[in-house]
């Protein structure tokens, strides 16, 4: 039977009642939410009008359905609605869309290899919040707070940092309100869901370039048609170290590639864009492969120190990691032809004390904004 949706006049619990009933009914009578549907479940729930019951049904719901790319679009142009957007005034930004429960069992080379790019030119916006379910791990907010850097400023500096030191970053509870309020519910449902791939996704910058971490492999084609409607015009989704955004050098890892082209010029997955299947090889470049112990985990403090070794110039394994992915950032950010060519230029930034200067401007920019406030 065919249930006619619910009319303009209808409550906010009438229009969500509706949308568990369509998704809801299992495997073989459940659907879809349109990408409008989808926006308006999505806002009920992050203006509060939904029941907390009705929210939680919603997101398992979702994630055992599977969320579909007009779906997460929906959901993310409900998250960008009641978003604090900036838009730097930098030529080509890129995104680092790193999942924002952390990482709990490797180390985060996320923030030293991102300060390597901005130090070569690309300028970087990196996003997050603490501690975050369901890992609970260290997220790069926390290593970049451990490194003397401003992680909890309010959008009006985040992006003058952009602009003046070439990297800031954004908190969530700064940011989308709405969505941090959300964690206490996302705690109690602990599972992932759709929030999970659209907080990776939803560009709060303007962003021109992006890099994502992706966690199952199976859902890569569907982030790759959501994200591509982000307004990005290059991204690289990366099943990289313990399913975060960076690459390893201990083995190849699979990504995609895909390009903004002219609507209907594209194969598929996506008619506005190109898509390209990628093998990124560390043993392509001559890197040293991290070994087990050195890949081990630690909290914000051990990272944060492993990070400034990279930055004085101590060579091993961990320089020639941080090499590989803010290789990778400078050539997806088209500052290089190839990812060898954005590996020499993330070498000469740290060669040249480059990357280590950054960090300091970056340390001093927080010391200056905390002694205006």
């Amino acid at each position: 039977m065919t249930v006619s949706p619910p009319g303009d006049t209808a409550s906010p619990f009438e229009r969500m009642r509706f949308y568990l009933r369509e998704v809801g009914q299992g495997p073989r009578n459940c659907r879809d939410l349109t990408r409008e549907e989808a926006r308006d479940a999505m806002s009920l729930i992050l203006s509060g009008e939904a029941t907390r019951a009705q929210m939680g049904a919603f997101l398992l719901i979702e994630r055992f359905k599977g969320e579909s790319p007009e779906e997460l679009l929906g959901f993310a142009e409900a998250v960008r609605a009641v978003a604090r957007l900036i838009r730097p005034k930098v030529a080509g930004l890129l995104d680092i869309g790193s999942p924002y429960d952390g990482r709990t069992k490797s180390i985060v080379v996320s923030p030293a290899s991102s300060i390597v790019a901005a130090a070569a030119g690309v300028p970087v916006v990196m996003h997050g919040e603490k501690d975050l379910g369901p890992k609970h791990g260290v997220p790069i907010g926390d290593v970049l707070e451990a490194l003397g850097i401003e992680t909890d400023a309010p959008p009006e500096q985040v992006e003058a940092s952009i602009e003046e030191v070439g990297l800031g970053y954004m908190r969530q509870a700064r940011f989308v309100p709405p969505l941090f309020a959300l964690k206490d519910l996302r705690e109690e449902v602990a599972l992932r869901t759709g929030l999970s791939t659209i907080e990776k996704i939803y560009n709060l910058a303007n962003s021109a370039y992006s890099v994502i971490g992706l966690t199952h492999l199976p859902y890569m084609e569907k982030m790759v048609l959501a994200a591509g409607q982000m307004g990005f015009r290059r991204l690289l989704i990366v099943q990289g170290i313990e399913g975060n955004e960076d690459a390893p050098t201990s083995r190849a890892c699979r990504a995609v590639l895909w390009e903004h082209s002219p609507v209907g010029r594209g194969p598929s997955p996506d008619p506005g864009g190109r898509v390209t299947e990628l093998r990124i090889d560390p043993a392509e470049y001559g890197l040293q492969p991290a070994s087990r112990e050195e890949m081990a985990g630690g909290d914000a403090a051990h990272n944060a120190r492993i990070a400034e070794r990279i930055l004085e110039g101590q060579p091993g394994a961990y320089r020639d990691l941080v090499l590989l992915n803010a290789g990778v950032r400078i050539w997806l950010a088209e500052r290089a032809p190839t990812i060898e060519e954005g590996l020499a230029l993330a070498r000469t930034a740290i060669d040249s004390g480059a990357a280590r200067a950054k960090l300091e401007g970056l340390r001093t920019r927080k010391t200056a904004a905390r002694a205006g406030r």
